[in-house]
């Protein structure tokens, strides 16, 4: 985290100095996701590491989307208790969901474990991105009357096709060519140093007397630090798979995905301002929290 927090901070210099500028930001962001982001999911089945047995495997999907299924019941549940009003739950339901797992969670998995590891982090990317396709729009939107059915051309896009090549490779322990490998693990490496200084741009860009109120507050503490520290102790009970675990606890740590306002923006426009102080707060407070949540379950 100390070194996410130098590359925010080289973010937040070259936001300032208009290295970053609002119109770079958007190509770099779309550099990311669809360049840097399928190739690090890739380069973590290119590898010569030990490899997972089909029922090892099997047991970690099992897992996942049991953590997700509980994970979405206490999204439903948790903006009604905190009082937030009815053209807001929708948006906080899946801020607590859909976090910035592409951006942060698996740069740190990388870079805190290794390649191996990625595996663990691939077979959550597809149930992720499914519900994200399938689920968010019309959470955001409430239902409305402007929902719209799910498209599945919606999923065809660089990180899906990336996990279910990375799945394909993976079983069927394809061995693809030193040049190809080099070249997609160059690429991968981009990922954790572009996505930190876009979020160290954001923060700086960040109007952080409008985003305190005890609401808010509540919310950012319960998701930050109550969720993953509860969740992942209660895997850790079932689960000894190092790898598995810190791939649920980087689900659960990270912050809510920066996305997401851009799809207030659009969908719900009600919901955009608290869209925007989930975001930044959580963002801001993950430097000190997911340090916090890795020592408090053992994993640090």
């Amino acid at each position: 985290m100390i070194i996410f927090v130098l590359l925010m901070l080289v973010g937040a210099w070259a936001r300032k100095k208009q290295i970053l500028t609002e119109e770079n930001q958007a190509q770099i962001t779309q550099l990311v996701l669809n360049i840097a982001y399928p190739a690090i999911i890739l380069s973590g089945v290119t590898g010569e590491g030990p490899h997972i047995a089909g029922p090892e495997l099997l047991q970690a999907g099992g897992v996942i989307l049991g953590m997700l299924a509980v994970l979405l019941v206490v999204a439903r549940v948790l903006p009604r208790l905190l009082g937030f009003p009815k053209a807001e739950q929708g948006m906080v339901n899946v801020m607590t969901v859909f976090t910035n797992i592409g951006f942060m969670g698996v740069p740190m998995i990388d870079g805190i474990y290794g390649k191996d590891a990625l595996i663990y982090m691939t077979l959550l990317l597809i149930p992720f991105n499914l519900l994200f396709f399938s689920y968010v729009i019309q959470m955001i939107k409430g239902g409305g009357a402007q929902a719209e059915p799910f498209r599945l051309q919606n999923l065809l896009n660089p990180g899906m096709i990336s996990c279910v090549l990375a799945l394909i490779i993976y079983l069927g322990q394809i061995k693809l060519p030193y040049v190809l490998t080099a070249s997609i693990r160059m690429l991968g490496s981009m990922t954790g140093p572009l996505a930190m200084m876009l979020l160290g741009a954001a923060l700086l860009e960040t109007d952080w007397k409008t985003m305190v109120n005890r609401r808010i507050l509540v919310y950012t503490g319960i998701k930050m630090l109550v969720l993953p520290i509860v969740g992942t102790l209660a895997l850790k009970a079932f689960v000894d798979n190092t790898y598995l675990l810190a791939t649920c606890m980087a689900t659960l740590a990270t912050p809510s995905g920066n996305v997401l306002p851009l799809l207030a923006a659009l969908y719900n426009k009600e919901a955009y301002p608290v869209s925007v102080q989930g975001v930044a707060l959580t963002t801001g407070a993950a430097v000190v929290t997911m340090p916090l949540v890795a020592l408090a379950v053992g994993l640090g």
